[in-house]
């Protein structure tokens, strides 16, 4: 299984190398590590992570990409990605690697299927078995797969000795809606690295569009899959045009030939296509968001939207469909205008104009400051993560506060 790692796993991390001097070690697991949200909030905890003493692996199970466009980064702050794929001999290779890693912790990002990688981790003699929950996931299921993932559920409860949720929805779609009476169950907010916005860019959105001076200048920042509706984009620009307001659209995030294909088909259907701009992932998504007018966040499905938090942090007014992410966000944050789910594109379009306004009129400092000391500050994460990290290590090892803004969380949910 070796031949596939990437950083200090392939040079043999194993028991002999597992030193006591009150570090923690972290096996994470994840689908893959892309530009996703879950992957990017994750990224942006490693540099913290690392300096408080806290070595994070990776384990990605995805047989599409390897390890990832962002492996560099784990590797950079002292981990590895080790690619396993789920096949037949996944749990054989898992425990293998666990027994050579010894982590300290397996935090699984896989929805209710992290009962079956945190069993795993249970007959690994893992301390601490972290299941996250990231997406209000309340699809509709055929009876197969309700019974699938109701053993899988089981599984979990059996074997985690922690259950996050990034909002309370997560934890109520994805969990289990009695969630606050299990005790191991708390919401742990995405946090989110202001310093990677601020980061400049060399790309000017409007040379790079041919938008003029006064066209309104939207941006679209989440990957393409079907549950994001980028399609729904270029009818909300035909909508602009019929109201009177010349604008251009930008989509950034990784892409897939399907849905590209359906944002360009639906584009030239509505007379628009060469006002729709899709730049596929980017590094220096912040220096892109900080010249948007505004920006659209039409998907359907979420936990804590990141393509919400990240505009709203900079200041720039965000439309969105009304998903109780989206309203979790608003609790805490101005900015954000929530349009129905299934609204019309005038709808949309006539919200994306008055949003605009909300950036005109805010100052990106002030929304910084604000987003600063609000419960999504990435030092409150940090905190939080270290805090569940260390809870299990040996008695006489410094442990880390949580950080005092958790306690706000469950009165504004239950607004």
């Amino acid at each position: 299984m070796r031949e596939d790692a990437v950083g200090s796993a392939d040079v043999g991390v194993g028991p002999g190398s597992r030193a006591d001097d009150g570090s923690c070690r972290v096996l994470r697991v994840l689908g893959e590590l892309n530009f996703g949200g879950t992957e990017m909030r994750t990224a942006e905890l490693l540099p913290r992570l690392a300096a408080a003493g806290t070595e994070v692996h990776f384990v990605t199970l995805s047989d599409r990409i390897g390890p990832g466009p962002l492996a560099e980064a784990a590797v950079r702050h002292g981990g590895s990605v080790i690619p396993i794929p789920l096949d037949a001999r996944f749990p054989l290779r898992f425990l293998r690697l666990l027994r050579r890693l010894r982590p300290d912790v397996v935090h699984v990002d896989c929805a209710n299927f992290s009962g079956v990688l945190l069993c795993l981790a249970l007959l690994g003699r893992v301390p601490t078995r972290v299941a996250h929950f990231r997406g209000d996931d309340n699809q509709h299921r055929s009876l197969r797969r309700r019974a699938q993932r109701w053993v899988w559920r089981q599984l979990l409860r059996a074997s985690a000795t922690d259950i996050l949720g990034v909002s309370p929805s997560a934890l109520t779609c994805g969990y289990h809606r009695a969630w606050r009476d299990d005790p191991r169950c708390q919401v742990v907010l995405n946090g989110l690295d202001l310093d990677r916005l601020h980061r400049p860019t060399g790309h000017h959105l409007r040379a790079l569009t041919g938008a003029g001076p006064d066209d309104l200048l939207c941006v679209s920042v989440g990957r393409a899959s079907p549950e994001k509706r980028r399609w729904l984009l270029p009818p909300i620009l035909a909508g602009l045009r019929d109201q009177g307001v010349d604008a251009h659209v930008v989509l950034i995030g990784p892409s897939d030939d399907n849905d590209e294909a359906r944002v360009r088909a639906a584009a030239a259907e509505h007379g628009v296509a060469d006002r729709v701009h899709l730049l596929g992932p980017r590094d220096d998504v912040g220096g892109l968001l900080r010249q948007a007018d505004v920006v659209v966040h039409p998907s359907c499905l979420e936990g804590l939207p990141g393509g919400v938090l990240e505009p709203i942090a900079l200041g720039i007014g965000t439309v969105a469909a009304d998903l109780p992410g989206v309203r979790f966000i608003d609790e805490h944050l101005p900015g954000v205008t929530i349009v129905d789910t299934d609204a019309a594109p005038a709808v949309w379009a006539a919200a994306v104009a008055s949003a605009a306004g909300h950036t005109m009129a805010t100052d990106p400092d002030t929304a910084g400051r604000r987003f600063q000391s609000s419960p999504f500050a990435i030092e409150a994460a940090v905190e939080t993560h270290l805090a569940i990290y260390r809870r299990r290590l040996p008695e006489g090892l410094p442990s880390v506060p949580v950080a005092k803004n958790r306690s706000r969380l469950p009165a504004a949910s239950e607004r």
